[in-house]
């Protein structure tokens, strides 16, 4: 599942809030692409959300409590 769809789950069952950011100046950390943006993090550039480590630390947290759980699919 795309971490884009995955924020939506999140934001529409209250497991998620979007968390803006500060726009990161020079010099910019490690990984940083000025011509991505975050969703979880208000559309500021840097990075895609799919690269969003603190998106994945949230989804972690709420594996980690019992909150979201993944199933796996039966494929053909």
């Amino acid at each position: 599942m795309p971490y884009a769809d995955l924020l939506a789950y999140l934001l529409d069952n209250a497991m998620a809030i979007i968390s803006p950011t500060k726009i990161s100046q020079p010099p910019f950390p490690r990984g940083y692409n000025p011509d991505m943006t975050c969703a979880y993090h208000g559309g500021v550039p840097g990075h895609s959300i799919e690269h969003c480590m603190t998106l994945k630390h949230k989804v972690q947290i709420l594996i980690d409590a019992g909150w979201l759980r993944f199933e796996k699919e039966d494929r053909l």
